[in-house]
C-alpha cells in the first residue's frame, strides 16, 4: 500500500483534491456542481480535479455525479494522517493552486473541452486551416513551432510536415513517455486544440502590418514568435495531463525538449 501512496502523492497530496476525496468518503456519491459550492472553487477546477483523479482510479463519473472507488477510499484513509489541517497552510495552497490554473489556463482547456470532443475538433480545424491560408497568403511556412518567411531553402510543403511532427511528438510523449495507451476523439480534439494559439499568428500579423511602423511591428512579431508557441505548449500539456492523469510537468518538460528546443535551433541556423 505505501507504493501506492508514493506512485501517486505527487498528484493526490493537493489541498482540494484531498477534500473531494474526504467529501466523498463521507457522502458517498456527490454531484460536481455541489462540490464546486462545498468548495467554493471554480467549476473548471473541479472538473480538473475530478479528472486527475478518475484516471488514477481514485474516483468514478457518471455523467454529473461523482463517486469514490475502494482504491481511493484506501488512499484517503491512509494519507488523511499526512495532510496538515491548518487552516493558514490550506488558504496559501489554495491560492497557489488558483495561481497555477490561471498560469497553466486550466480553465480555459476545459471550458473548451465543455463544447464537446467533436464540436471542438471541428472548431479547432477550422481555425487552424484558416491560420494556414493566412500564412500561404502572406508567404509564411510553419518550421516545427516558428513561422517563417517564406524561402528558397525551405522545402515545398514544410508547414504540413510541421504539423503531422507536432501531432506525432504529441501522441508520442502521451503514450510512451506518459504510458498512457487510449488515444480517443477528445485527445486528437485537444491536441488539434493547441495548434490554435501558434496558427493566429499569421492573422494577427496579417492585422498589423498596413497599421503599424516597421519597427514596433519588429517588437510584436518577436514577442508573437515567442508568446504563441509557448500557448500552445501549455495547453496540449494540459491536455495530456487530463487525458493520462500525470503531472503537467512533465508533459511541459518532454514537449520543450521535444518541440520547441529544435525549433528554436533550426531558425537560428537556417535564418539568423
Amino acid at each position: 500500500m505505501s507504493r501506492d501512496i508514493d506512485d501517486i502523492s505527487n498528484i493526490v497530496l493537493k489541498p482540494r483534491r484531498i477534500q473531494i476525496l474526504r467529501l466523498l468518503l463521507n457522502q458517498g456519491t456527490m454531484r460536481i456542481s455541489d462540490l464546486r459550492k462545498v468548495l467554493n472553487a471554480p467549476v473548471s477546477s473541479i472538473y480538473y480535479d475530478v479528472e486527475i483523479l478518475r484516471a488514477n482510479g481514485l474516483v468514478i463519473r457518471d455523467g454529473p455525479y461523482v463517486k469514490i472507488t475502494s482504491k481511493g477510499r484506501m488512499i484517503i484513509e491512509k494519507i488523511e494522517g499526512l495532510v496538515s489541517s491548518d487552516q493558514e497552510t490550506e488558504d496559501s495552497g489554495k491560492r497557489t493552486e488558483e495561481l497555477t490554473n490561471i498560469l497553466l489556463m486550466r480553465p480555459l482547456t476545459i471550458n473548451m473541452y465543455r463544447l464537446g470532443p467533436n464540436t471542438l475538433l471541428i472548431y479547432s480545424m477550422v481555425i487552424i486551416i484558416l491560420g494556414l491560408i493566412t500564412a500561404f497568403i502572406q508567404n509564411y511556412e510553419l518550421l516545427l513551432l516558428v513561422f517563417v518567411e517564406g524561402m528558397n531553402v525551405m522545402p515545398i510543403g514544410i508547414t504540413i510536415i510541421s504539423l503531422l511532427a507536432y501531432m506525432g511528438i504529441a501522441l508520442f510523449i502521451y503514450k510512451y513517455l506518459l504510458g498512457s495507451e487510449i488515444v480517443d476523439i477528445k485527445l486528437l480534439s485537444g491536441i488539434l486544440t493547441s495548434l490554435i494559439p501558434l496558427s493566429l499568428y499569421p492573422t494577427i500579423m496579417a492585422l498589423l502590418t498596413p497599421w503599424l511602423p516597421p519597427y514596433p511591428l519588429s517588437i510584436i512579431d518577436a514577442l508573437l514568435k515567442a508568446l504563441l508557441p509557448l500557448i500552445s505548449l501549455v495547453i496540449l500539456a494540459t491536455v495530456l495531463s487530463i487525458s493520462s492523469g500525470k503531472p503537467m510537468e512533465y508533459s511541459l518538460l518532454f514537449e520543450t525538449l521535444l518541440l520547441l528546443i529544435p525549433s528554436v535551433i533550426i531558425y537560428i541556423v537556417l535564418f539568423k
